[in-house]
């Protein structure tokens, strides 16, 4: 059995950074920036040279696999221009079903994110919670005007 190890060490006294396009693209590391590419949310200390990019995907179930590997190929370049400029780069693509079924890689990041034990089970019950009450309210309000593009 391969051994997970952390992305990040809370034991040395690093200030992590968590950006998010959703509220601002400004706050962005540049050498992201610079390439146009929008991970769903960055994690980065100027201080270890370490970034880790999270891109959400929401597939059907039976596109799981496809979906992680597009999201893993498309960020292969830019993980490789920022291993170039020192950085210590990684990207972990993360399918949330629509019908709130979780992706063995929503597990794998939260272990890596030191999110381990009973506070991860409760993560991912709240996160399948959370998709599945999403997709149960889309679907709900899917006649509704405001969804359509006129």
């Amino acid at each position: 059995m391969l051994k997970s190890y952390p992305l990040l060490d809370f034991r040395i006294s690093v200030t992590y950074y968590i950006h998010t396009y959703m509220y601002t693209w400004d706050s962005y590391p540049s050498i992201i920036k610079e390439t146009r590419l929008r991970p769903g949310f960055v994690i980065h200390s100027a201080s270890t040279q370490q970034l880790i990019m999270v891109e959400l995907t929401v597939p059907y179930e039976n596109r799981m696999e496809e979906a992680h590997t597009y999201r893993r190929e498309k960020y292969m370049n830019l993980t490789k221009e920022l291993e170039n400029a020192g950085y210590k780069a990684v990207v972990m693509p993360v399918e949330v079903g629509a019908r709130g079924f979780l992706g063995s890689s929503v597990y794998d990041l939260l272990t890596k994110l030191s999110i381990c034990g009973n506070k991860r089970t409760k993560a991912l019950k709240l996160l399948a919670e959370i998709a599945e009450n999403s997709s149960r309210w889309i679907w709900s309000r899917r006649n509704e005007r405001f969804l359509h593009k006129d």
